[in-house]
């Protein structure tokens, strides 16, 4: 099995548990929800933010990355489930193999499950999936550029305007596990890369 899919599963059950404990705590709690119902749907928009090496420390090592998202949700009482695909361009952002050699992550893109809680117009939510990204070879890397996919998790808040527009704050960390890779002299290795992403996002629900 690959190394991906334990972490993907657990990751879902996480999920799935959040949102049947929201569903079991909207009787208990009604009067502090309000209307969830304009969550339900599909919307479009875009996300930009910072990729980083480091967590808590955002300051060190920093990239710039940028892109779309799509995705759908509906709302079951206070419960907002849905699923999300998002792609991005990250600028500058490289894993160091070893002296003068190293991957640089371009675009990249996940396939998310999403499911939280909505307060009126605030939804706190979690998000686990799977993701991926093109690492193209830099310096003494003589192996061709390749994708490299992985579990992605994480949680975010996201504010819904009267107007169908809806802003975001959310953290990923996406994990490529076993990636292959050719140095100068025939030398060949396999590593493995965390990427943090902290994002903004203005999108608009249909």
């Amino acid at each position: 099995m690959p190394n991906f899919l334990p972490r993907l599963l657990l990751g879902a059950v996480f999920v799935s548990a959040l949102g049947t404990a929201a569903a079991s705590a909207q009787d208990r709690f009604a009067p502090y929800y309000g209307d969830s119902a304009s969550w339900s749907g599909f919307y479009a928009g875009v996300v930009g933010g910072v990729s980083t090496k480091e967590v808590p420390n955002v300051f060190a090592g920093n990239n710039l990355l940028g892109g779309a998202m799509i995705g759908y949700t509906t709302s079951l009482g206070p419960t907002v489930v849905g699923a999300e695909l998002e792609g991005t361009y990250t600028s500058g952002k490289e894993y160091s193999l070893t002296g003068n050699a190293s991957l640089a992550q371009t675009w990249s893109g996940a396939a998310k499950l999403r499911a939280g809680v909505s307060f009126d117009s605030m939804l706190l939510y979690g998000t686990v999936g799977y993701g991926w990204a093109r690492l193209d070879p830099k310096g003494n890397v003589v192996s061709d550029p390749r994708w490299a996919g992985g579990f992605t998790y994480g949680a975010g808040v996201e504010y819904l305007f009267r107007n169908g527009l809806t802003t975001r704050l959310e953290y990923t960390q996406s994990r490529y596990d076993n990636v292959e890779s050719t140095l100068a002299g025939g030398i060949k290795r396999t590593d493995s890369f965390v990427n943090h992403a902290i994002k903004a996002g203005l999108s608009y629900r249909f």
